[in-house]
């Protein structure tokens, strides 16, 4: 079968999610990222690259051909380039094509520089859904752990953000997604041991957010590009985070108020970058900590032309199971998707 390879901008693509064009290669950013395109023809491969991440925390692809609910193949990027098979068939088929990068963008990046087509082969690109939602969160939001069971290890591997309850939440409401999600993180401290007295401040949702991909810039040693938030439309922001500064704020006083006046001061970050858009605060997905700080935090921040309301999960039950590590099963963000929005519909929100 003869053969003809693409740079990613010689095709018509729909990319969804934050990403970065350089030098004629295409990197997907955060979790659930993904190109989009209907094939016509028998062969498609791509050539991608990362720097592998390990046995355990290697970048993660995902391909959907035509069913988006059941992945067609799903395989871990080596280090370096190389080009990888992702669907073939014997006769001439139009097909819906969805290349999605399932892990997160702390661990191991994951780029396209070429897409290899048979040589008569066409791309056409898919129409985006009306309506955006952009998720902000830690790893609940990018599905840490959720296709794993208690007891087990983290692994990239075992992460799949596209059955986490934020892309599920936007399916149910038919609507576009974007994840800026990071395990671990929070506000005013990312995740700490029992036993440590200081915030861990390394990298904090305020410091990587304003960034097209802090994580990717800083590790391929880029000057940080700040990131163009008017060209986004977004319709709906739902944040997701406190439970990380819970391990660090405990039954502090001074640090839950410090956290309350931080957690303020990024919805009116929010408010700057999307004048309009309404901003959901959820708490209680995975403890219940902090949940009125939460709550305050909204009050103080919304403005009849820029609302913020709080949203607050039912608590698990021991019967929803467990993924990796004590997170969210398959179960349990299903259950969090439907309640999520059930409650954004009713508020007529989007």
């Amino acid at each position: 079968m003869l053969t003809k390879a693409y740079l990613p901008n010689e095709l018509s693509l729909r990319i969804s999610g934050r990403n970065v064009a350089r030098d004629n290669v295409l990197y997907l950013c955060h979790s659930a990222s993904y190109v989009e395109f209907e094939l016509e023809g028998k062969y498609l491969a791509a050539e991608l690259a990362s720097e592998g991440g390990g046995e355990d925390f290697q970048a993660w692809m995902t391909v959907y051909i035509n069913d988006m609910e059941v992945p067609y193949k799903k395989f871990a990027l080596e280090s370096g380039k190389k080009e990888y098979a992702l669907w073939e068939s014997d006769t001439n088929e139009k097909v819906l094509v969805r290349l999605v990068k399932s892990s997160e963008n702390q661990y191991a990046y994951a780029s396209i520089c070429k897409f290899i087509l048979d040589e008569e082969a066409k791309v056409t690109k898919t129409e985006a859904k009306k309506k955006h939602i952009q998720f902000i969160g830690d790893s609940i939001t990018c599905g840490f752990g959720n296709e794993g069971n208690a007891g087990d290890p983290f692994l990239t591997g075992t992460e799949n953000p596209l059955k986490a309850y934020a892309a599920l939440t936007a399916k149910k409401l038919d609507a576009e997604f974007t994840l800026i999600s990071w395990s671990g993180i929070g506000i005013i401290s990312s995740y700490v041991d029992p036993d440590v007295e200081v915030p861990n401040t390394g990298v904090l949702v305020p410091m990587l957010y304003p960034y097209t991909d802090y994580s990717l810039f800083a590790r391929m040693g880029w000057e940080q590009e700040g990131y163009d938030f008017s060209k986004d439309n977004l319709d709906l922001i739902v944040i997701n985070l406190g439970t990380n500064d819970s391990s660090y704020t405990r039954d502090h006083e001074d640090r839950k108020q410090a956290f309350q006046k931080e957690y303020t001061n990024f919805l009116g970050y929010l408010q700057q970058c999307y004048p309009g858009t309404p901003i959901v605060c959820c708490a209680g997905a995975m403890n219940r900590l902090l949940m009125e700080e939460v709550c305050a935090a909204t009050k103080n921040a919304t403005k009849p032309e820029s609302p913020v309301y709080y949203y607050e999960f039912t608590p698990g039950k021991p019967e929803d199971g467990e993924g990796a590590v004590g997170h969210p099963s398959m179960t349990r963000h299903e259950i969090m998707a439907t309640e999520l929005s059930a409650w954004i519909r009713n508020q007529k929100l989007i």
